[in-house]
C-alpha cells in the first residue's frame, strides 16, 4: 500500500480504537465467529528467549518468536512452566489469559480480551522492556495507534481490515524498532511484542493462534 493512500485510510478514520485494554491480549482468528466454550479456558505463555513451555501437563515446543498457541485447558487451577520460572494461576470459564516475562526477571498474568468484528482486525502491542512508555506507530500514514503503553504493560486498537502495514515503536519520538509488514485480516488478532534493555530491543509481530 503507498504512503499517499495508507494517509487516506487513516485520515478518513478508518483508524478506529475499539478498545485500550491495560491488561489486553490477544484475539486469535481461529476463534473468531465461532461460540465460545462456556466450559474452557485458554491459555498461552510470552516470553521472547522462549522456544518451549509446559501448560496444563501439556508440553508446547517449537512456538514461533516466544509467543506460544492459545492452549485450551479445564477452568480451575492450571500449572505453568516457563524456563525455570513457575506458576499456577486460576482460568475461569470462556476466558483468555497470557502468562508472560517481563524484562526484569518477574511475570506477569494478562487476561485478554477476545473481540469479533467482522471489518477488523485487533493489534496488540507488549512493552516487556524495560522501556517506561512507548508509541504504536504507523510511519506510512503519519499516524500514532497507540499511545504510552507502559513497562509491562499492554494495549490494543482495532484496524479496519484487510491492510498491509509496518510499525514503528517509538519512545519520545524515536523510533526504538520495526516491523516488517503485517497483513491484516478481518476478524483476527495480531501480537506485536517489544523486548530488550539497555538500548538493544527486539520486536516480533505475528497473528494469534490455537493449538491445534
Amino acid at each position: 500500500m503507498g504512503r499517499a493512500r495508507a494517509f487516506g485510510i487513516f485520515a478518513a478514520g478508518t483508524l478506529l480504537v475499539a478498545s485500550i485494554h491495560s491488561a489486553g491480549l490477544a484475539q486469535d482468528s481461529g476463534l473468531y465467529g465461532k461460540p465460545m466454550d462456556p466450559n474452557s479456558s485458554f491459555i498461552r505463555v510470552l516470553d521472547a528467549t522462549a522456544s518451549s513451555a509446559i501448560i496444563a501437563g501439556a508440553s508446547i515446543e517449537h512456538f514461533s518468536d516466544g509467543v506460544s498457541p492459545y492452549v485450551n485447558v479445564k477452568p480451575g487451577e492450571v500449572e505453568m512452566s516457563l524456563g525455570a520460572k513457575t506458576a499456577t494461576v486460576t482460568a475461569e470459564p470462556g476466558k483468555y489469559y497470557t502468562y508472560a516475562a517481563l524484562a526484569d526477571g518477574q511475570t506477569k498474568l494478562y487476561t485478554d480480551a477476545v473481540k469479533d468484528d467482522p471489518s477488523k482486525a485487533q493489534v496488540y502491542l507488549y512493552n516487556l522492556s524495560d522501556l517506561k512508555a512507548v508509541d504504536l506507530v504507523v510511519p506510512a500514514a503519519k499516524a500514532t495507534a497507540l499511545k504510552a503503553v507502559a513497562q509491562g504493560d499492554a494495549q490494543s486498537v482495532s484496524l479496519r481490515a484487510p491492510l498491509s502495514l509496518s510499525f514503528a515503536i517509538q519512545e519520545g519520538g524515536k523510533t526504538v524498532a520495526e516491523t516488517g509488514k503485517v497483513d491484516l485480516k478481518r476478524r483476527s488478532g495480531f501480537t506485536i511484542v517489544l523486548s530488550g534493555s539497555a538500548g538493544k530491543y527486539r520486536v516480533i509481530a505475528l497473528e494469534n493462534y490455537l493449538n491445534q
